[in-house]
């Protein structure tokens, strides 16, 4: 028989936007689940790390021959 799954906790993914349901595998971390899929938790990452531009390749330094 089929369990209905009409009282599971939801939060919003914070990469996405969307809504997602509790699941079994987060019983012990449901606080700290921030994210629907690991693919968001990706994202938000690569967004979130700073990006160093390289001067020498951006042609900002010049060499001093």
């Amino acid at each position: 028989m089929a369990h209905k799954k009409v009282n599971l906790p939801e939060k919003t993914c914070q990469q996405c936007q969307r809504p997602f349901a509790w699941r079994k595998k987060w019983h012990r971390c449901w606080e700290e689940v921030k994210y629907c899929s690991d693919a968001c938790r990706r994202k938000s990452k690569q967004k979130s790390q700073p990006v160093t531009p390289n001067l020498c390749h951006a042609g900002q330094v010049e060499d001093e021959f």
